[in-house]
């Protein structure tokens, strides 16, 4: 029953009672003062259901205020960082699998039950957003089942949509920032997974996404890296379509070596676009960087998007772009993250150093290597076209002449990611390659 028939038929009974209560003191009183009698009965009914009314009405605006109202909001927070430490210390687990159920359950678990205000719910996402960093550990290594993986996203993307209309029954005046934090969110994981498939021809979803309108610098910082990121993507698809590279991966020495002997046969219309998505990528990765100069963690993937899209700018317009700078930046900020990160995994102090081995620690370990690796990848393509003699350092030492097992010995096992090892050991192979044609000349 709707809650106006609800009144009226309290209404009605109200006054049918008040005019029974009237009769029956009519009789009792012999009919002295109905008239009076009633109307004060009737009277007073009505005052009662009136407070009723009012008190009912002025508890539905506080609740919808507190349910809908903003102010104070974390994704408004203009000083916001997120807490890496924090995260570290929270998923310990040593395997993809457990670090798979972990990071669900804490989202799903906040969606449920710590989400019933547009704050609380504002809360959430920006813990979902600061997760998205984690995400790829699970479905980048090796032992993931991805379609659970995309199972449990889907349903929390669905969970998240649920909350999003809750509110929007409610109140639609203060939502713009949850909602351009959920379509940020959607499109960053689209993104994920595009990537994670090999396919190289993302969807648009970041550009539905209204960038300027985000306050809170992590959120800002993520637009502007994954946006960046599109357009490198973008670009890289043309270039790969033009060359017919199939599934060789553009970044290790068989594609990168692919590029550089077909970049002539490319058309100069294609030359053309392929320039202005990397120049598009790099602006929002400046951007990026600027934003989140005082983080500890997204500087080193930020330079590390740069400097791949500056190698391939380089390449297509026979310029010296400088990106080698670029790239050790990037290492340097991944290295120090990676000495924060055994800090706060440090166990036991008293003696030698004891670090809890977790698979957050390997993923970030692989995110260091892997930029180590690309570099050395791109250092011996750009030697190779170009004849110079740039030397290939890793983590100071020239490997060009380093027998295998020096090199071997050097290179950092990381066993959860296979592309990290695949490069290392095509980069072996490369060594050795070099050092037989030097001996054999």
């Amino acid at each position: 029953m709707r809650t106006s028939k609800i009144i009226y038929f309290t209404i009605f009974i109200l006054v049918m009672f008040s005019a029974c209560i009237a009769v029956w003191v009519y009789y009792l009183k012999e009919g002295k003062d109905l008239l009076s009698f009633t109307i004060s009965t009737v009277g007073f009914c009505i005052a009662l259901l009136a407070l009723f009314i009012a008190v009912r009405t002025y508890t539905s605006i506080d609740s919808v205020n507190n349910i809908s109202k903003m102010e104070g909001n974390i994704l408004d927070n203009e000083n916001y960082v997120t807490s890496l430490p924090e995260l570290i210390n929270q998923f310990k687990s040593k395997d993809e699998k457990t670090l798979d159920k972990e990071l669900f359950d804490s989202v799903e678990y906040k969606l449920k039950k710590e989400s019933g205000t547009a704050v609380l719910f504002a809360d959430t996402l920006q813990y979902m957003i600061d997760l998205i960093v984690l995400f790829p550990a699970v479905f980048n290594a090796s032992d993931t089942d991805k379609k659970l993986y995309k199972k449990r996203m889907d349903k929390i993307l669905i969970e998240v949509d649920r909350q999003r209309d809750i509110l929007h029954s409610v109140s639609k005046g203060n939502s713009i920032q949850i909602t351009e934090t959920i379509k940020l969110f959607k499109a960053v994981v689209s993104y994920q997974n595009f990537v994670a498939d090999g396919n190289f021809n993302i969807h648009a979803d970041l550009l539905h996404v209204r960038g300027p309108i985000l306050r809170n610098p992590v959120t800002k910082t993520i637009y502007h890296n994954y946006l960046g990121l599109y357009y490198n993507k973008k670009g890289m698809h043309l270039l790969r379509e033009s060359l017919n590279m199939g599934d060789i991966d553009i970044l290790s020495l068989n594609g990168l070596s692919l590029v550089q002997k077909g970049i002539g046969s490319i058309s100069p219309s294609i030359i053309e676009d392929v320039t202005m998505y990397l120049k598009s990528a790099c602006d929002q990765f400046d951007r990026a960087l600027h934003i989140s100069s005082e983080d500890v963690m997204w500087p080193g993937f930020i330079n590390y998007n740069k400097a791949r899209t500056l190698y391939f700018l380089a390449l297509l317009s026979s310029t010296e772009i400088k990106w080698l700078e670029v790239m050790d930046e990037a290492i340097k900020f991944r290295s120090r993250l990676n000495r924060l990160i055994d800090e706060i995994l440090t166990i036991d102090r008293s003696k030698t150093a004891k670090i809890e081995n977790t698979h957050l620690r390997q993923f970030f370990l692989y995110q260091e290597e892997l930029a180590r690796v690309v570099k050395l990848n791109l250092i011996f393509a750009d030697n190779a076209m170009k004849q110079n003699t740039v030397p290939a350092l890793y983590k100071g030492v020239n490997l060009t002449g380093v027998s295998k097992e020096t090199a071997s010995d050097l290179f950092m096992k990381i066993q959860s990611f296979s592309t990290v090892k695949a490069y290392q050991e095509k980069i072996i192979h490369r060594l050795v390659k070099c050092a037989n044609d030097i001996t054999s000349n």
